[in-house]
């Protein structure tokens, strides 16, 4: 498990250093392409790249 977070750590950096030279929404559409969930990244990562928190149903 720590070499997952760290690994995943490492792909969150590099994507924040690549953020500023790509078009907006390219990051995000990528993780949704995969199938990356809001909860799988930090909070403030998310909102870097422009994923939109899950509504929760009542």
């Amino acid at each position: 498990m720590e070499q997952f977070l760290h690994r995943l750590t490492r792909l969150e950096v590099g994507i924040l250093d690549v953020l500023p030279r790509a078009e907006p929404g390219f990051v995000r559409k990528i993780l949704e392409k995969y199938g990356v969930p809001y909860e799988s990244v930090s909070e403030d990562f998310a909102e870097a790249v422009g994923m939109q928190r899950p509504r929760r149903s009542s």
